[in-house]
């Protein structure tokens, strides 16, 4: 991994991870704007907690992966 990589690890860099769901929902025919006035005030709550925990999850693997590469 180069200094960069080490510093700031990313699995999937972001552009890709924004083109596959950017293109993902043009292919179900769903319009980001009116999917978000459609969630609940729970639903979206919910959501952030799920990013929180997937992204504690990831970063405990990351960390994991880099120790036992030392």
């Amino acid at each position: 991994m180069s200094n960069d990589q080490n510093k700031n690890p990313e699995l999937i860099p972001q552009p890709i991870i924004n083109l596959l769901v950017s293109d993902l929902f043009r292919k179900n025919g769903i319009n980001v704007e009116s999917a978000k006035e459609k969630l609940s005030d729970e639903q979206k709550q919910m959501i952030k907690e799920l990013v929180r925990d997937l992204s504690n999850q990831v970063e405990s693997f990351v960390k994991s992966s880099t120790n036992e590469e030392k």
